[in-house]
């Protein structure tokens, strides 16, 4: 890991920088600032500074958790409540008590406006550098109040540090008006970030690829294209010549395709677990597991959709489908290619529908609940020191997004053109599956339907699924499923591909799910914050 980096998350500057982390804005004044008598002097200062800055990013909204969100779409379930993210994804969520997550804090946002404020004061280098430092914070203030505004719509908006209580109770802004400065922020950014930085920090490809996912939020195509097109056309960034689950491989986590990374370090305290996520039989949680759904969006290795594949048997399912299928996804009678030490585990095939098993959900603890677990980015346990605390990253901004993020615009433009194709063909083709079928897919509505396939499937377990649904005004229709359970055998014969056959009877209602328009779109606000501030108003229908 990069020098800096680990400096960066080994220092900690709570007394410089922010509150406790127990503390919000709105229920204490920030008063434990160093006084520019002591800090804000030197570029050792900056250096500091900067770190608390991208310590943020650990700090709520927590990105480490943009492994969860796909559970707040109909990618994903939560079965353990105590967590927070079964009731938003089943529309459950209250203001007040657990079953709501929390991310109305601006501890993070205090930490980058002061800086903005005091950086002033330090003597740099040069004038170079000290716009570069301005616009790594201006990019993570902007990064951060995207999200709030992604997760509660309106939001409190300050560009000032507050001295007192009475200071801090401001109403919540326009969600527009945020996103307008968000865009401002990023253009200007764009030109004083380097094209290359220290692992983990702001670039000039991260700003456009963060740029891009704003206009695609907004709506804003005409700019989603030129945006995307900066990118495409400086070739900084290319999808890799790796197959998709070699791609997501902790060695190959740096990979042409990844433009920013949220890092973590064991070391520094900034560890990822990965015991969350695995199967009960390895020691997992099966915390956050794939919906039966998802599984069903994956193509036939023949670029048709199960509906249209004659060769497609809804029996054995898992046959000949697209590879993101099992390079994502372990699903029953799978012989997972993991060891643990000398011993092969599975070798009768991933067993969650075998009663009795570690994975059978009614049978055993922390089984899967689904029929499912995820694999992507751990897929080989031998590179991990510890299911319990490893420096394995996640990748906020890849170059497939940016790639199926044109398609789109253009699509919706209506400009399909051989460029279209092509985006999307990139993103097939480190996947293994056959380029668009240009016939078939020669119109608008049926371009519409393929990328936002491809979207769903590509960047399953990545946490864009729910702003994407909610965008396409799909939500509504998606979420009002319930989630279920397969049900089946696992044969003693194998297939092709070497896993084991199944046969799949029918699934078992887990979950219902519930998502209402005008509510559900975004959280509700955290009780104690509107008693705290009377000026902060509640969302609709909570």
């Amino acid at each position: 890991m990069n020098k800096f980096f680990k400096y960066c998350l080994l220092l900690a500057i709570p007394a410089a920088m922010s509150t406790s982390c127990s503390e919000d804005f709105l229920d204490r004044a920030p008063g434990n600032a160093l006084s520019p008598a002591t800090f804000w002097k030197t570029e050792a200062d900056a250096d500091l500074a900067l770190t608390g800055c991208y310590r943020q990013l650990h700090n709520p909204y927590r990105l480490e958790e943009m492994w969860y969100w796909d559970c707040a779409s109909d990618n994903q379930y939560n079965f353990h409540s105590h967590e927070g993210w079964r009731s938003i994804g089943n529309g459950s969520m209250a203001p007040s008590g657990v079953s709501v997550k929390d991310y109305f804090t601006f501890l993070d946002i205090r930490t980058f406006n002061e800086y903005l404020k005091m950086e002033n004061t330090i003597e740099f280098s040069s004038e170079a550098k000290r716009e570069q430092y301005r616009a790594e914070v201006r990019f993570l203030r902007a990064m951060k109040y995207f999200w709030k505004v992604m997760c509660y719509g309106d939001f409190p908006f300050t560009e000032e540090v507050f001295t007192t209580l009475e200071e801090a109770k401001i109403p919540r802004t326009d969600k527009n008006q945020i996103l307008t400065f968000i865009k401002t922020e990023l253009q200007d950014c764009i030109s004083k970030l380097p094209e290359t930085n220290a692992t983990g920090r702001a670039t000039r490809g991260a700003a456009q690829a963060f740029l891009t996912r704003v206009y695609l939020v907004t709506g804003d195509y005409n700019n989603v294209v030129s945006t995307a097109q900066a990118v495409m056309t400086e070739g900084k960034y290319a999808m890799p010549e790796l197959t998709y689950e070699e791609s997501f491989l902790k060695a190959n986590q740096y990979n042409s395709e990844v433009i920013f990374t949220f890092e973590h370090n064991k070391s520094g305290g900034y560890e990822m677990w990965i015991a969350p996520y695995l199967s009960n039989n390895y020691g997992g949680w099966s915390s956050i597991v794939p919906t039966h759904s998802l599984v069903e969006a994956y193509e036939t290795k023949n670029g048709l959709t199960t509906d249209e594949d004659p060769t497609f048997d809804p029996a054995n399912p898992y046959v000949n489908r697209d590879p993101r299928l099992r390079a994502t996804i372990l699903y029953p009678g799978q012989v997972y290619g993991m060891y643990d030490g000398s011993n092969p585990k599975f070798q009768q095939g991933f067993p969650s529908v075998i009663k009795g098993s570690n994975d059978y959900a009614t049978d055993a603890n922390n089984a899967t609940h689904t029929g499912y677990n995820f694999k992507k980015f751990y897929s080989d346990l031998s590179e991990y020191a510890s299911i319990w605390g490893d420096d394995r990253n996640f990748p906020l901004f890849r170059y497939a997004e940016v790639l199926l993020s044109y398609a789109e615009a253009k699509i919706e433009l209506g400009q399909i053109d051989a460029s279209v194709y092509d985006a999307i063909n990139q993103v097939r083709k480190r996947a293994g599956m056959p380029n668009v079928d240009e016939a078939k897919y020669s119109t608008a509505d049926k371009l519409r339907e393929l990328v936002r396939r491809e979207r769903r499937v590509e960047f399953a377990y990545e946490g864009l699924r729910r702003w994407d649904i909610i965008r396409w005004g799909i939500a509504k229709d998606v979420m009002n499923q319930p989630v279920v359970r397969v049900e089946g055998t696992i044969s003693t014969t194998k297939n092709a591909e070497g896993d084991y056959n199944v046969n799949i009877t029918g699934t078992t209602v887990e979950e219902e799910r519930v998502f209402t328009v005008g509510k559900h779109e975004v959280l509700p606000v955290p009780q104690g914050i509107i008693d705290a501030n009377p000026d902060i108003t509640q969302n609709p229908g909570y």
